[in-house]
């Protein structure tokens, strides 16, 4: 029952949001259970939240990396970040491999599958 819920409402935010067919419900739904088991023992899913071991997620998508005010971000992270505005290609590169995008990152989850990464982005995208 909580699953059919979840999953309503997940699907009622994805169109209120305008998702494109390439990032659809399903996708929203995956990315959630991927982020939440993966992401949250370092980010924090809340706005104001005070920053873990990684920034809150809140708004990362179209945020300036490494922007977050009050957020300590590694010397290594800030000297790659400059420029870089989390995007759907951005953060598919960043999940890949973040100490490749940004020598010195400190992030150390890698996601491998493309359809995984697919589905933490398009949840990404939902986080305003």
């Amino acid at each position: 029952m909580h699953a059919r819920l979840l999953g309503a409402a997940v699907f009622s935010a994805g169109l209120l949001l305008g998702l494109t067919q390439a990032a659809g419900a399903d996708d929203v739904a995956t990315g959630a259970k991927l982020v939440q088991k993966a992401c949250t023992t370092c980010h924090s899913l809340a706005s104001p939240a005070a920053p873990r071991q990684g920034p809150s997620l809140v708004g990362v998508f179209g945020r300036a990396a490494g922007a977050l005010p009050g957020f300590n971000y590694s010397p290594g992270f800030r000297a790659g970040a400059k420029g870089v505005v989390w995007d759907e290609a951005n953060l598919d590169r960043w999940l890949t491999n973040p100490q490749a995008m940004f020598p010195g990152a400190v992030m150390l989850y890698k996601q491998a599958n493309p359809d995984k990464r697919r589905a933490i982005i398009a949840f990404l995208q939902t986080l305003k």
